[in-house]
């Protein structure tokens, strides 16, 4: 088992938020409204570090609750669009298996600053980012049918 399996092991084994507080969270509080408590104990940290290689981007993940505790799974190399999308449906899925929010800080060669320059330049049909910190909520669970 991965250093990245025995950690999401570890988390999983651990009460999340909860579908009430999580619907809260989408509906407009966001994490922004969780103490330090609750952000401690709930939210998990991604930090992305993209590289130009000569084939290609390269991504580097680190996933944690206080911080980086462990490297998660890493994107292979190809286009910086979608490399970044790889990434965040690598979170959003991070975020539907633990049943916590998943925050994610992108940076190019370790530096949160140069994420937007790098994504208004390498690409541009990639509409709707504007920060280099993106949060994953987990999709609501589905209400089984009535029989």
């Amino acid at each position: 088992m991965s250093d990245f399996e025995q950690w999401m092991t570890a988390v999983a084994a651990t009460p999340g938020p909860g579908e009430e507080r999580l619907d809260q969270m989408r509906e407009g509080e966001g994490i922004d409204g969780l103490d330090e408590t609750e952000q401690a104990a709930w939210l998990l940290r991604v930090m992305v570090d993209y590289t130009r290689e000569p084939q290609g981007w390269h991504a580097r993940v680190l996933v944690g609750l206080t911080g980086p505790e462990c490297a998660g799974p890493a994107t292979g190399i190809g286009r910086f669009n979608d490399t970044v999308v790889a990434i965040m449906d690598q979170a959003q899925a991070l975020a539907d298996a633990t049943r916590r929010p998943v925050k994610v800080i992108h940076g190019v060669n370790g530096k949160p600053d140069r994420f937007l320059p790098a994504l208004a330049k390498h690409a541009p049909g990639l509409r709707g980012i504007d920060t280099p910190v993106w949060v994953a909520y987990p999709e609501p669970l589905a209400v089984p049918a009535a029989p």
